[in-house]
């Protein structure tokens, strides 16, 4: 294995092993004190442990696809410790973020609690794309279409975009104003 690949299974390792946590009925009460971020919370540690806490298959199976997709792209172009700096960065600030305006929004949108590699598997993509912006990539609803990365991010903030303003609750569209206040 590359160092890279070395890399990505360690992290991909620590999520499916907090995932696994998350399975054990008697440990709920402390995956939910310790791996959910919630607004308002006087716990900050929750704003990193958060970003390896996944409740559900498809959400993990997806960010762990992402990260393994982009993550060795720019650990081969940054190295090790600063790409851990950039993931571990890009996770706690979408995780700021989403407390943020969480908070400055609470009277129209109740107050949930965050979790999940997303904020950081979305600042990797942002990375990636501006480093290299003609790279093409397949979403997942569109396998066999490649969309260049310079007009797939654009695409996705705008999706996020749309559901802030619309209020939609399917996930935290939050993490993606990470990308516009970097």
């Amino acid at each position: 294995m590359t160092d890279a690949d070395k890399t990505m299974a360690c992290l991909i390792g620590i999520n499916l092993v907090v995932f696994g946590f998350w399975q054990v009925r008697s440990l709920k009460p402390f995956m939910n004190r310790w791996f959910l971020h919630h607004p308002g919370s006087p716990r900050s540690i929750t704003l990193l442990t958060s970003c390896f806490s996944h409740q559900e298959v498809m959400h993990l199976g997806m960010n762990m696809l992402g990260l393994w997709s982009f993550g060795g792209i720019l650990h081969d172009y940054l190295g090790r410790e600063q790409f851990l700096a950039l993931y571990l960065t890009m996770g706690v600030g979408a995780n700021v973020a989403s407390h943020i305006f969480s908070l400055a929004f609470r009277n129209s949108r109740p107050l949930m609690p965050s979790l999940g590699a997303s904020g950081a598997i979305y600042g990797l993509l942002a990375d990636t794309a501006f480093l290299y912006p003609h790279s093409s990539v397949s979403l997942i609803f569109l396998p066999f279409v490649p969309i260049k990365l310079g007009y797939a991010l654009p695409a996705l903030m705008s999706f996020d975009l749309a559901g802030i303003l619309f209020k939609w609750r399917m996930f935290d569209h939050y993490v993606s104003l990470q990308i516009y206040t970097l």
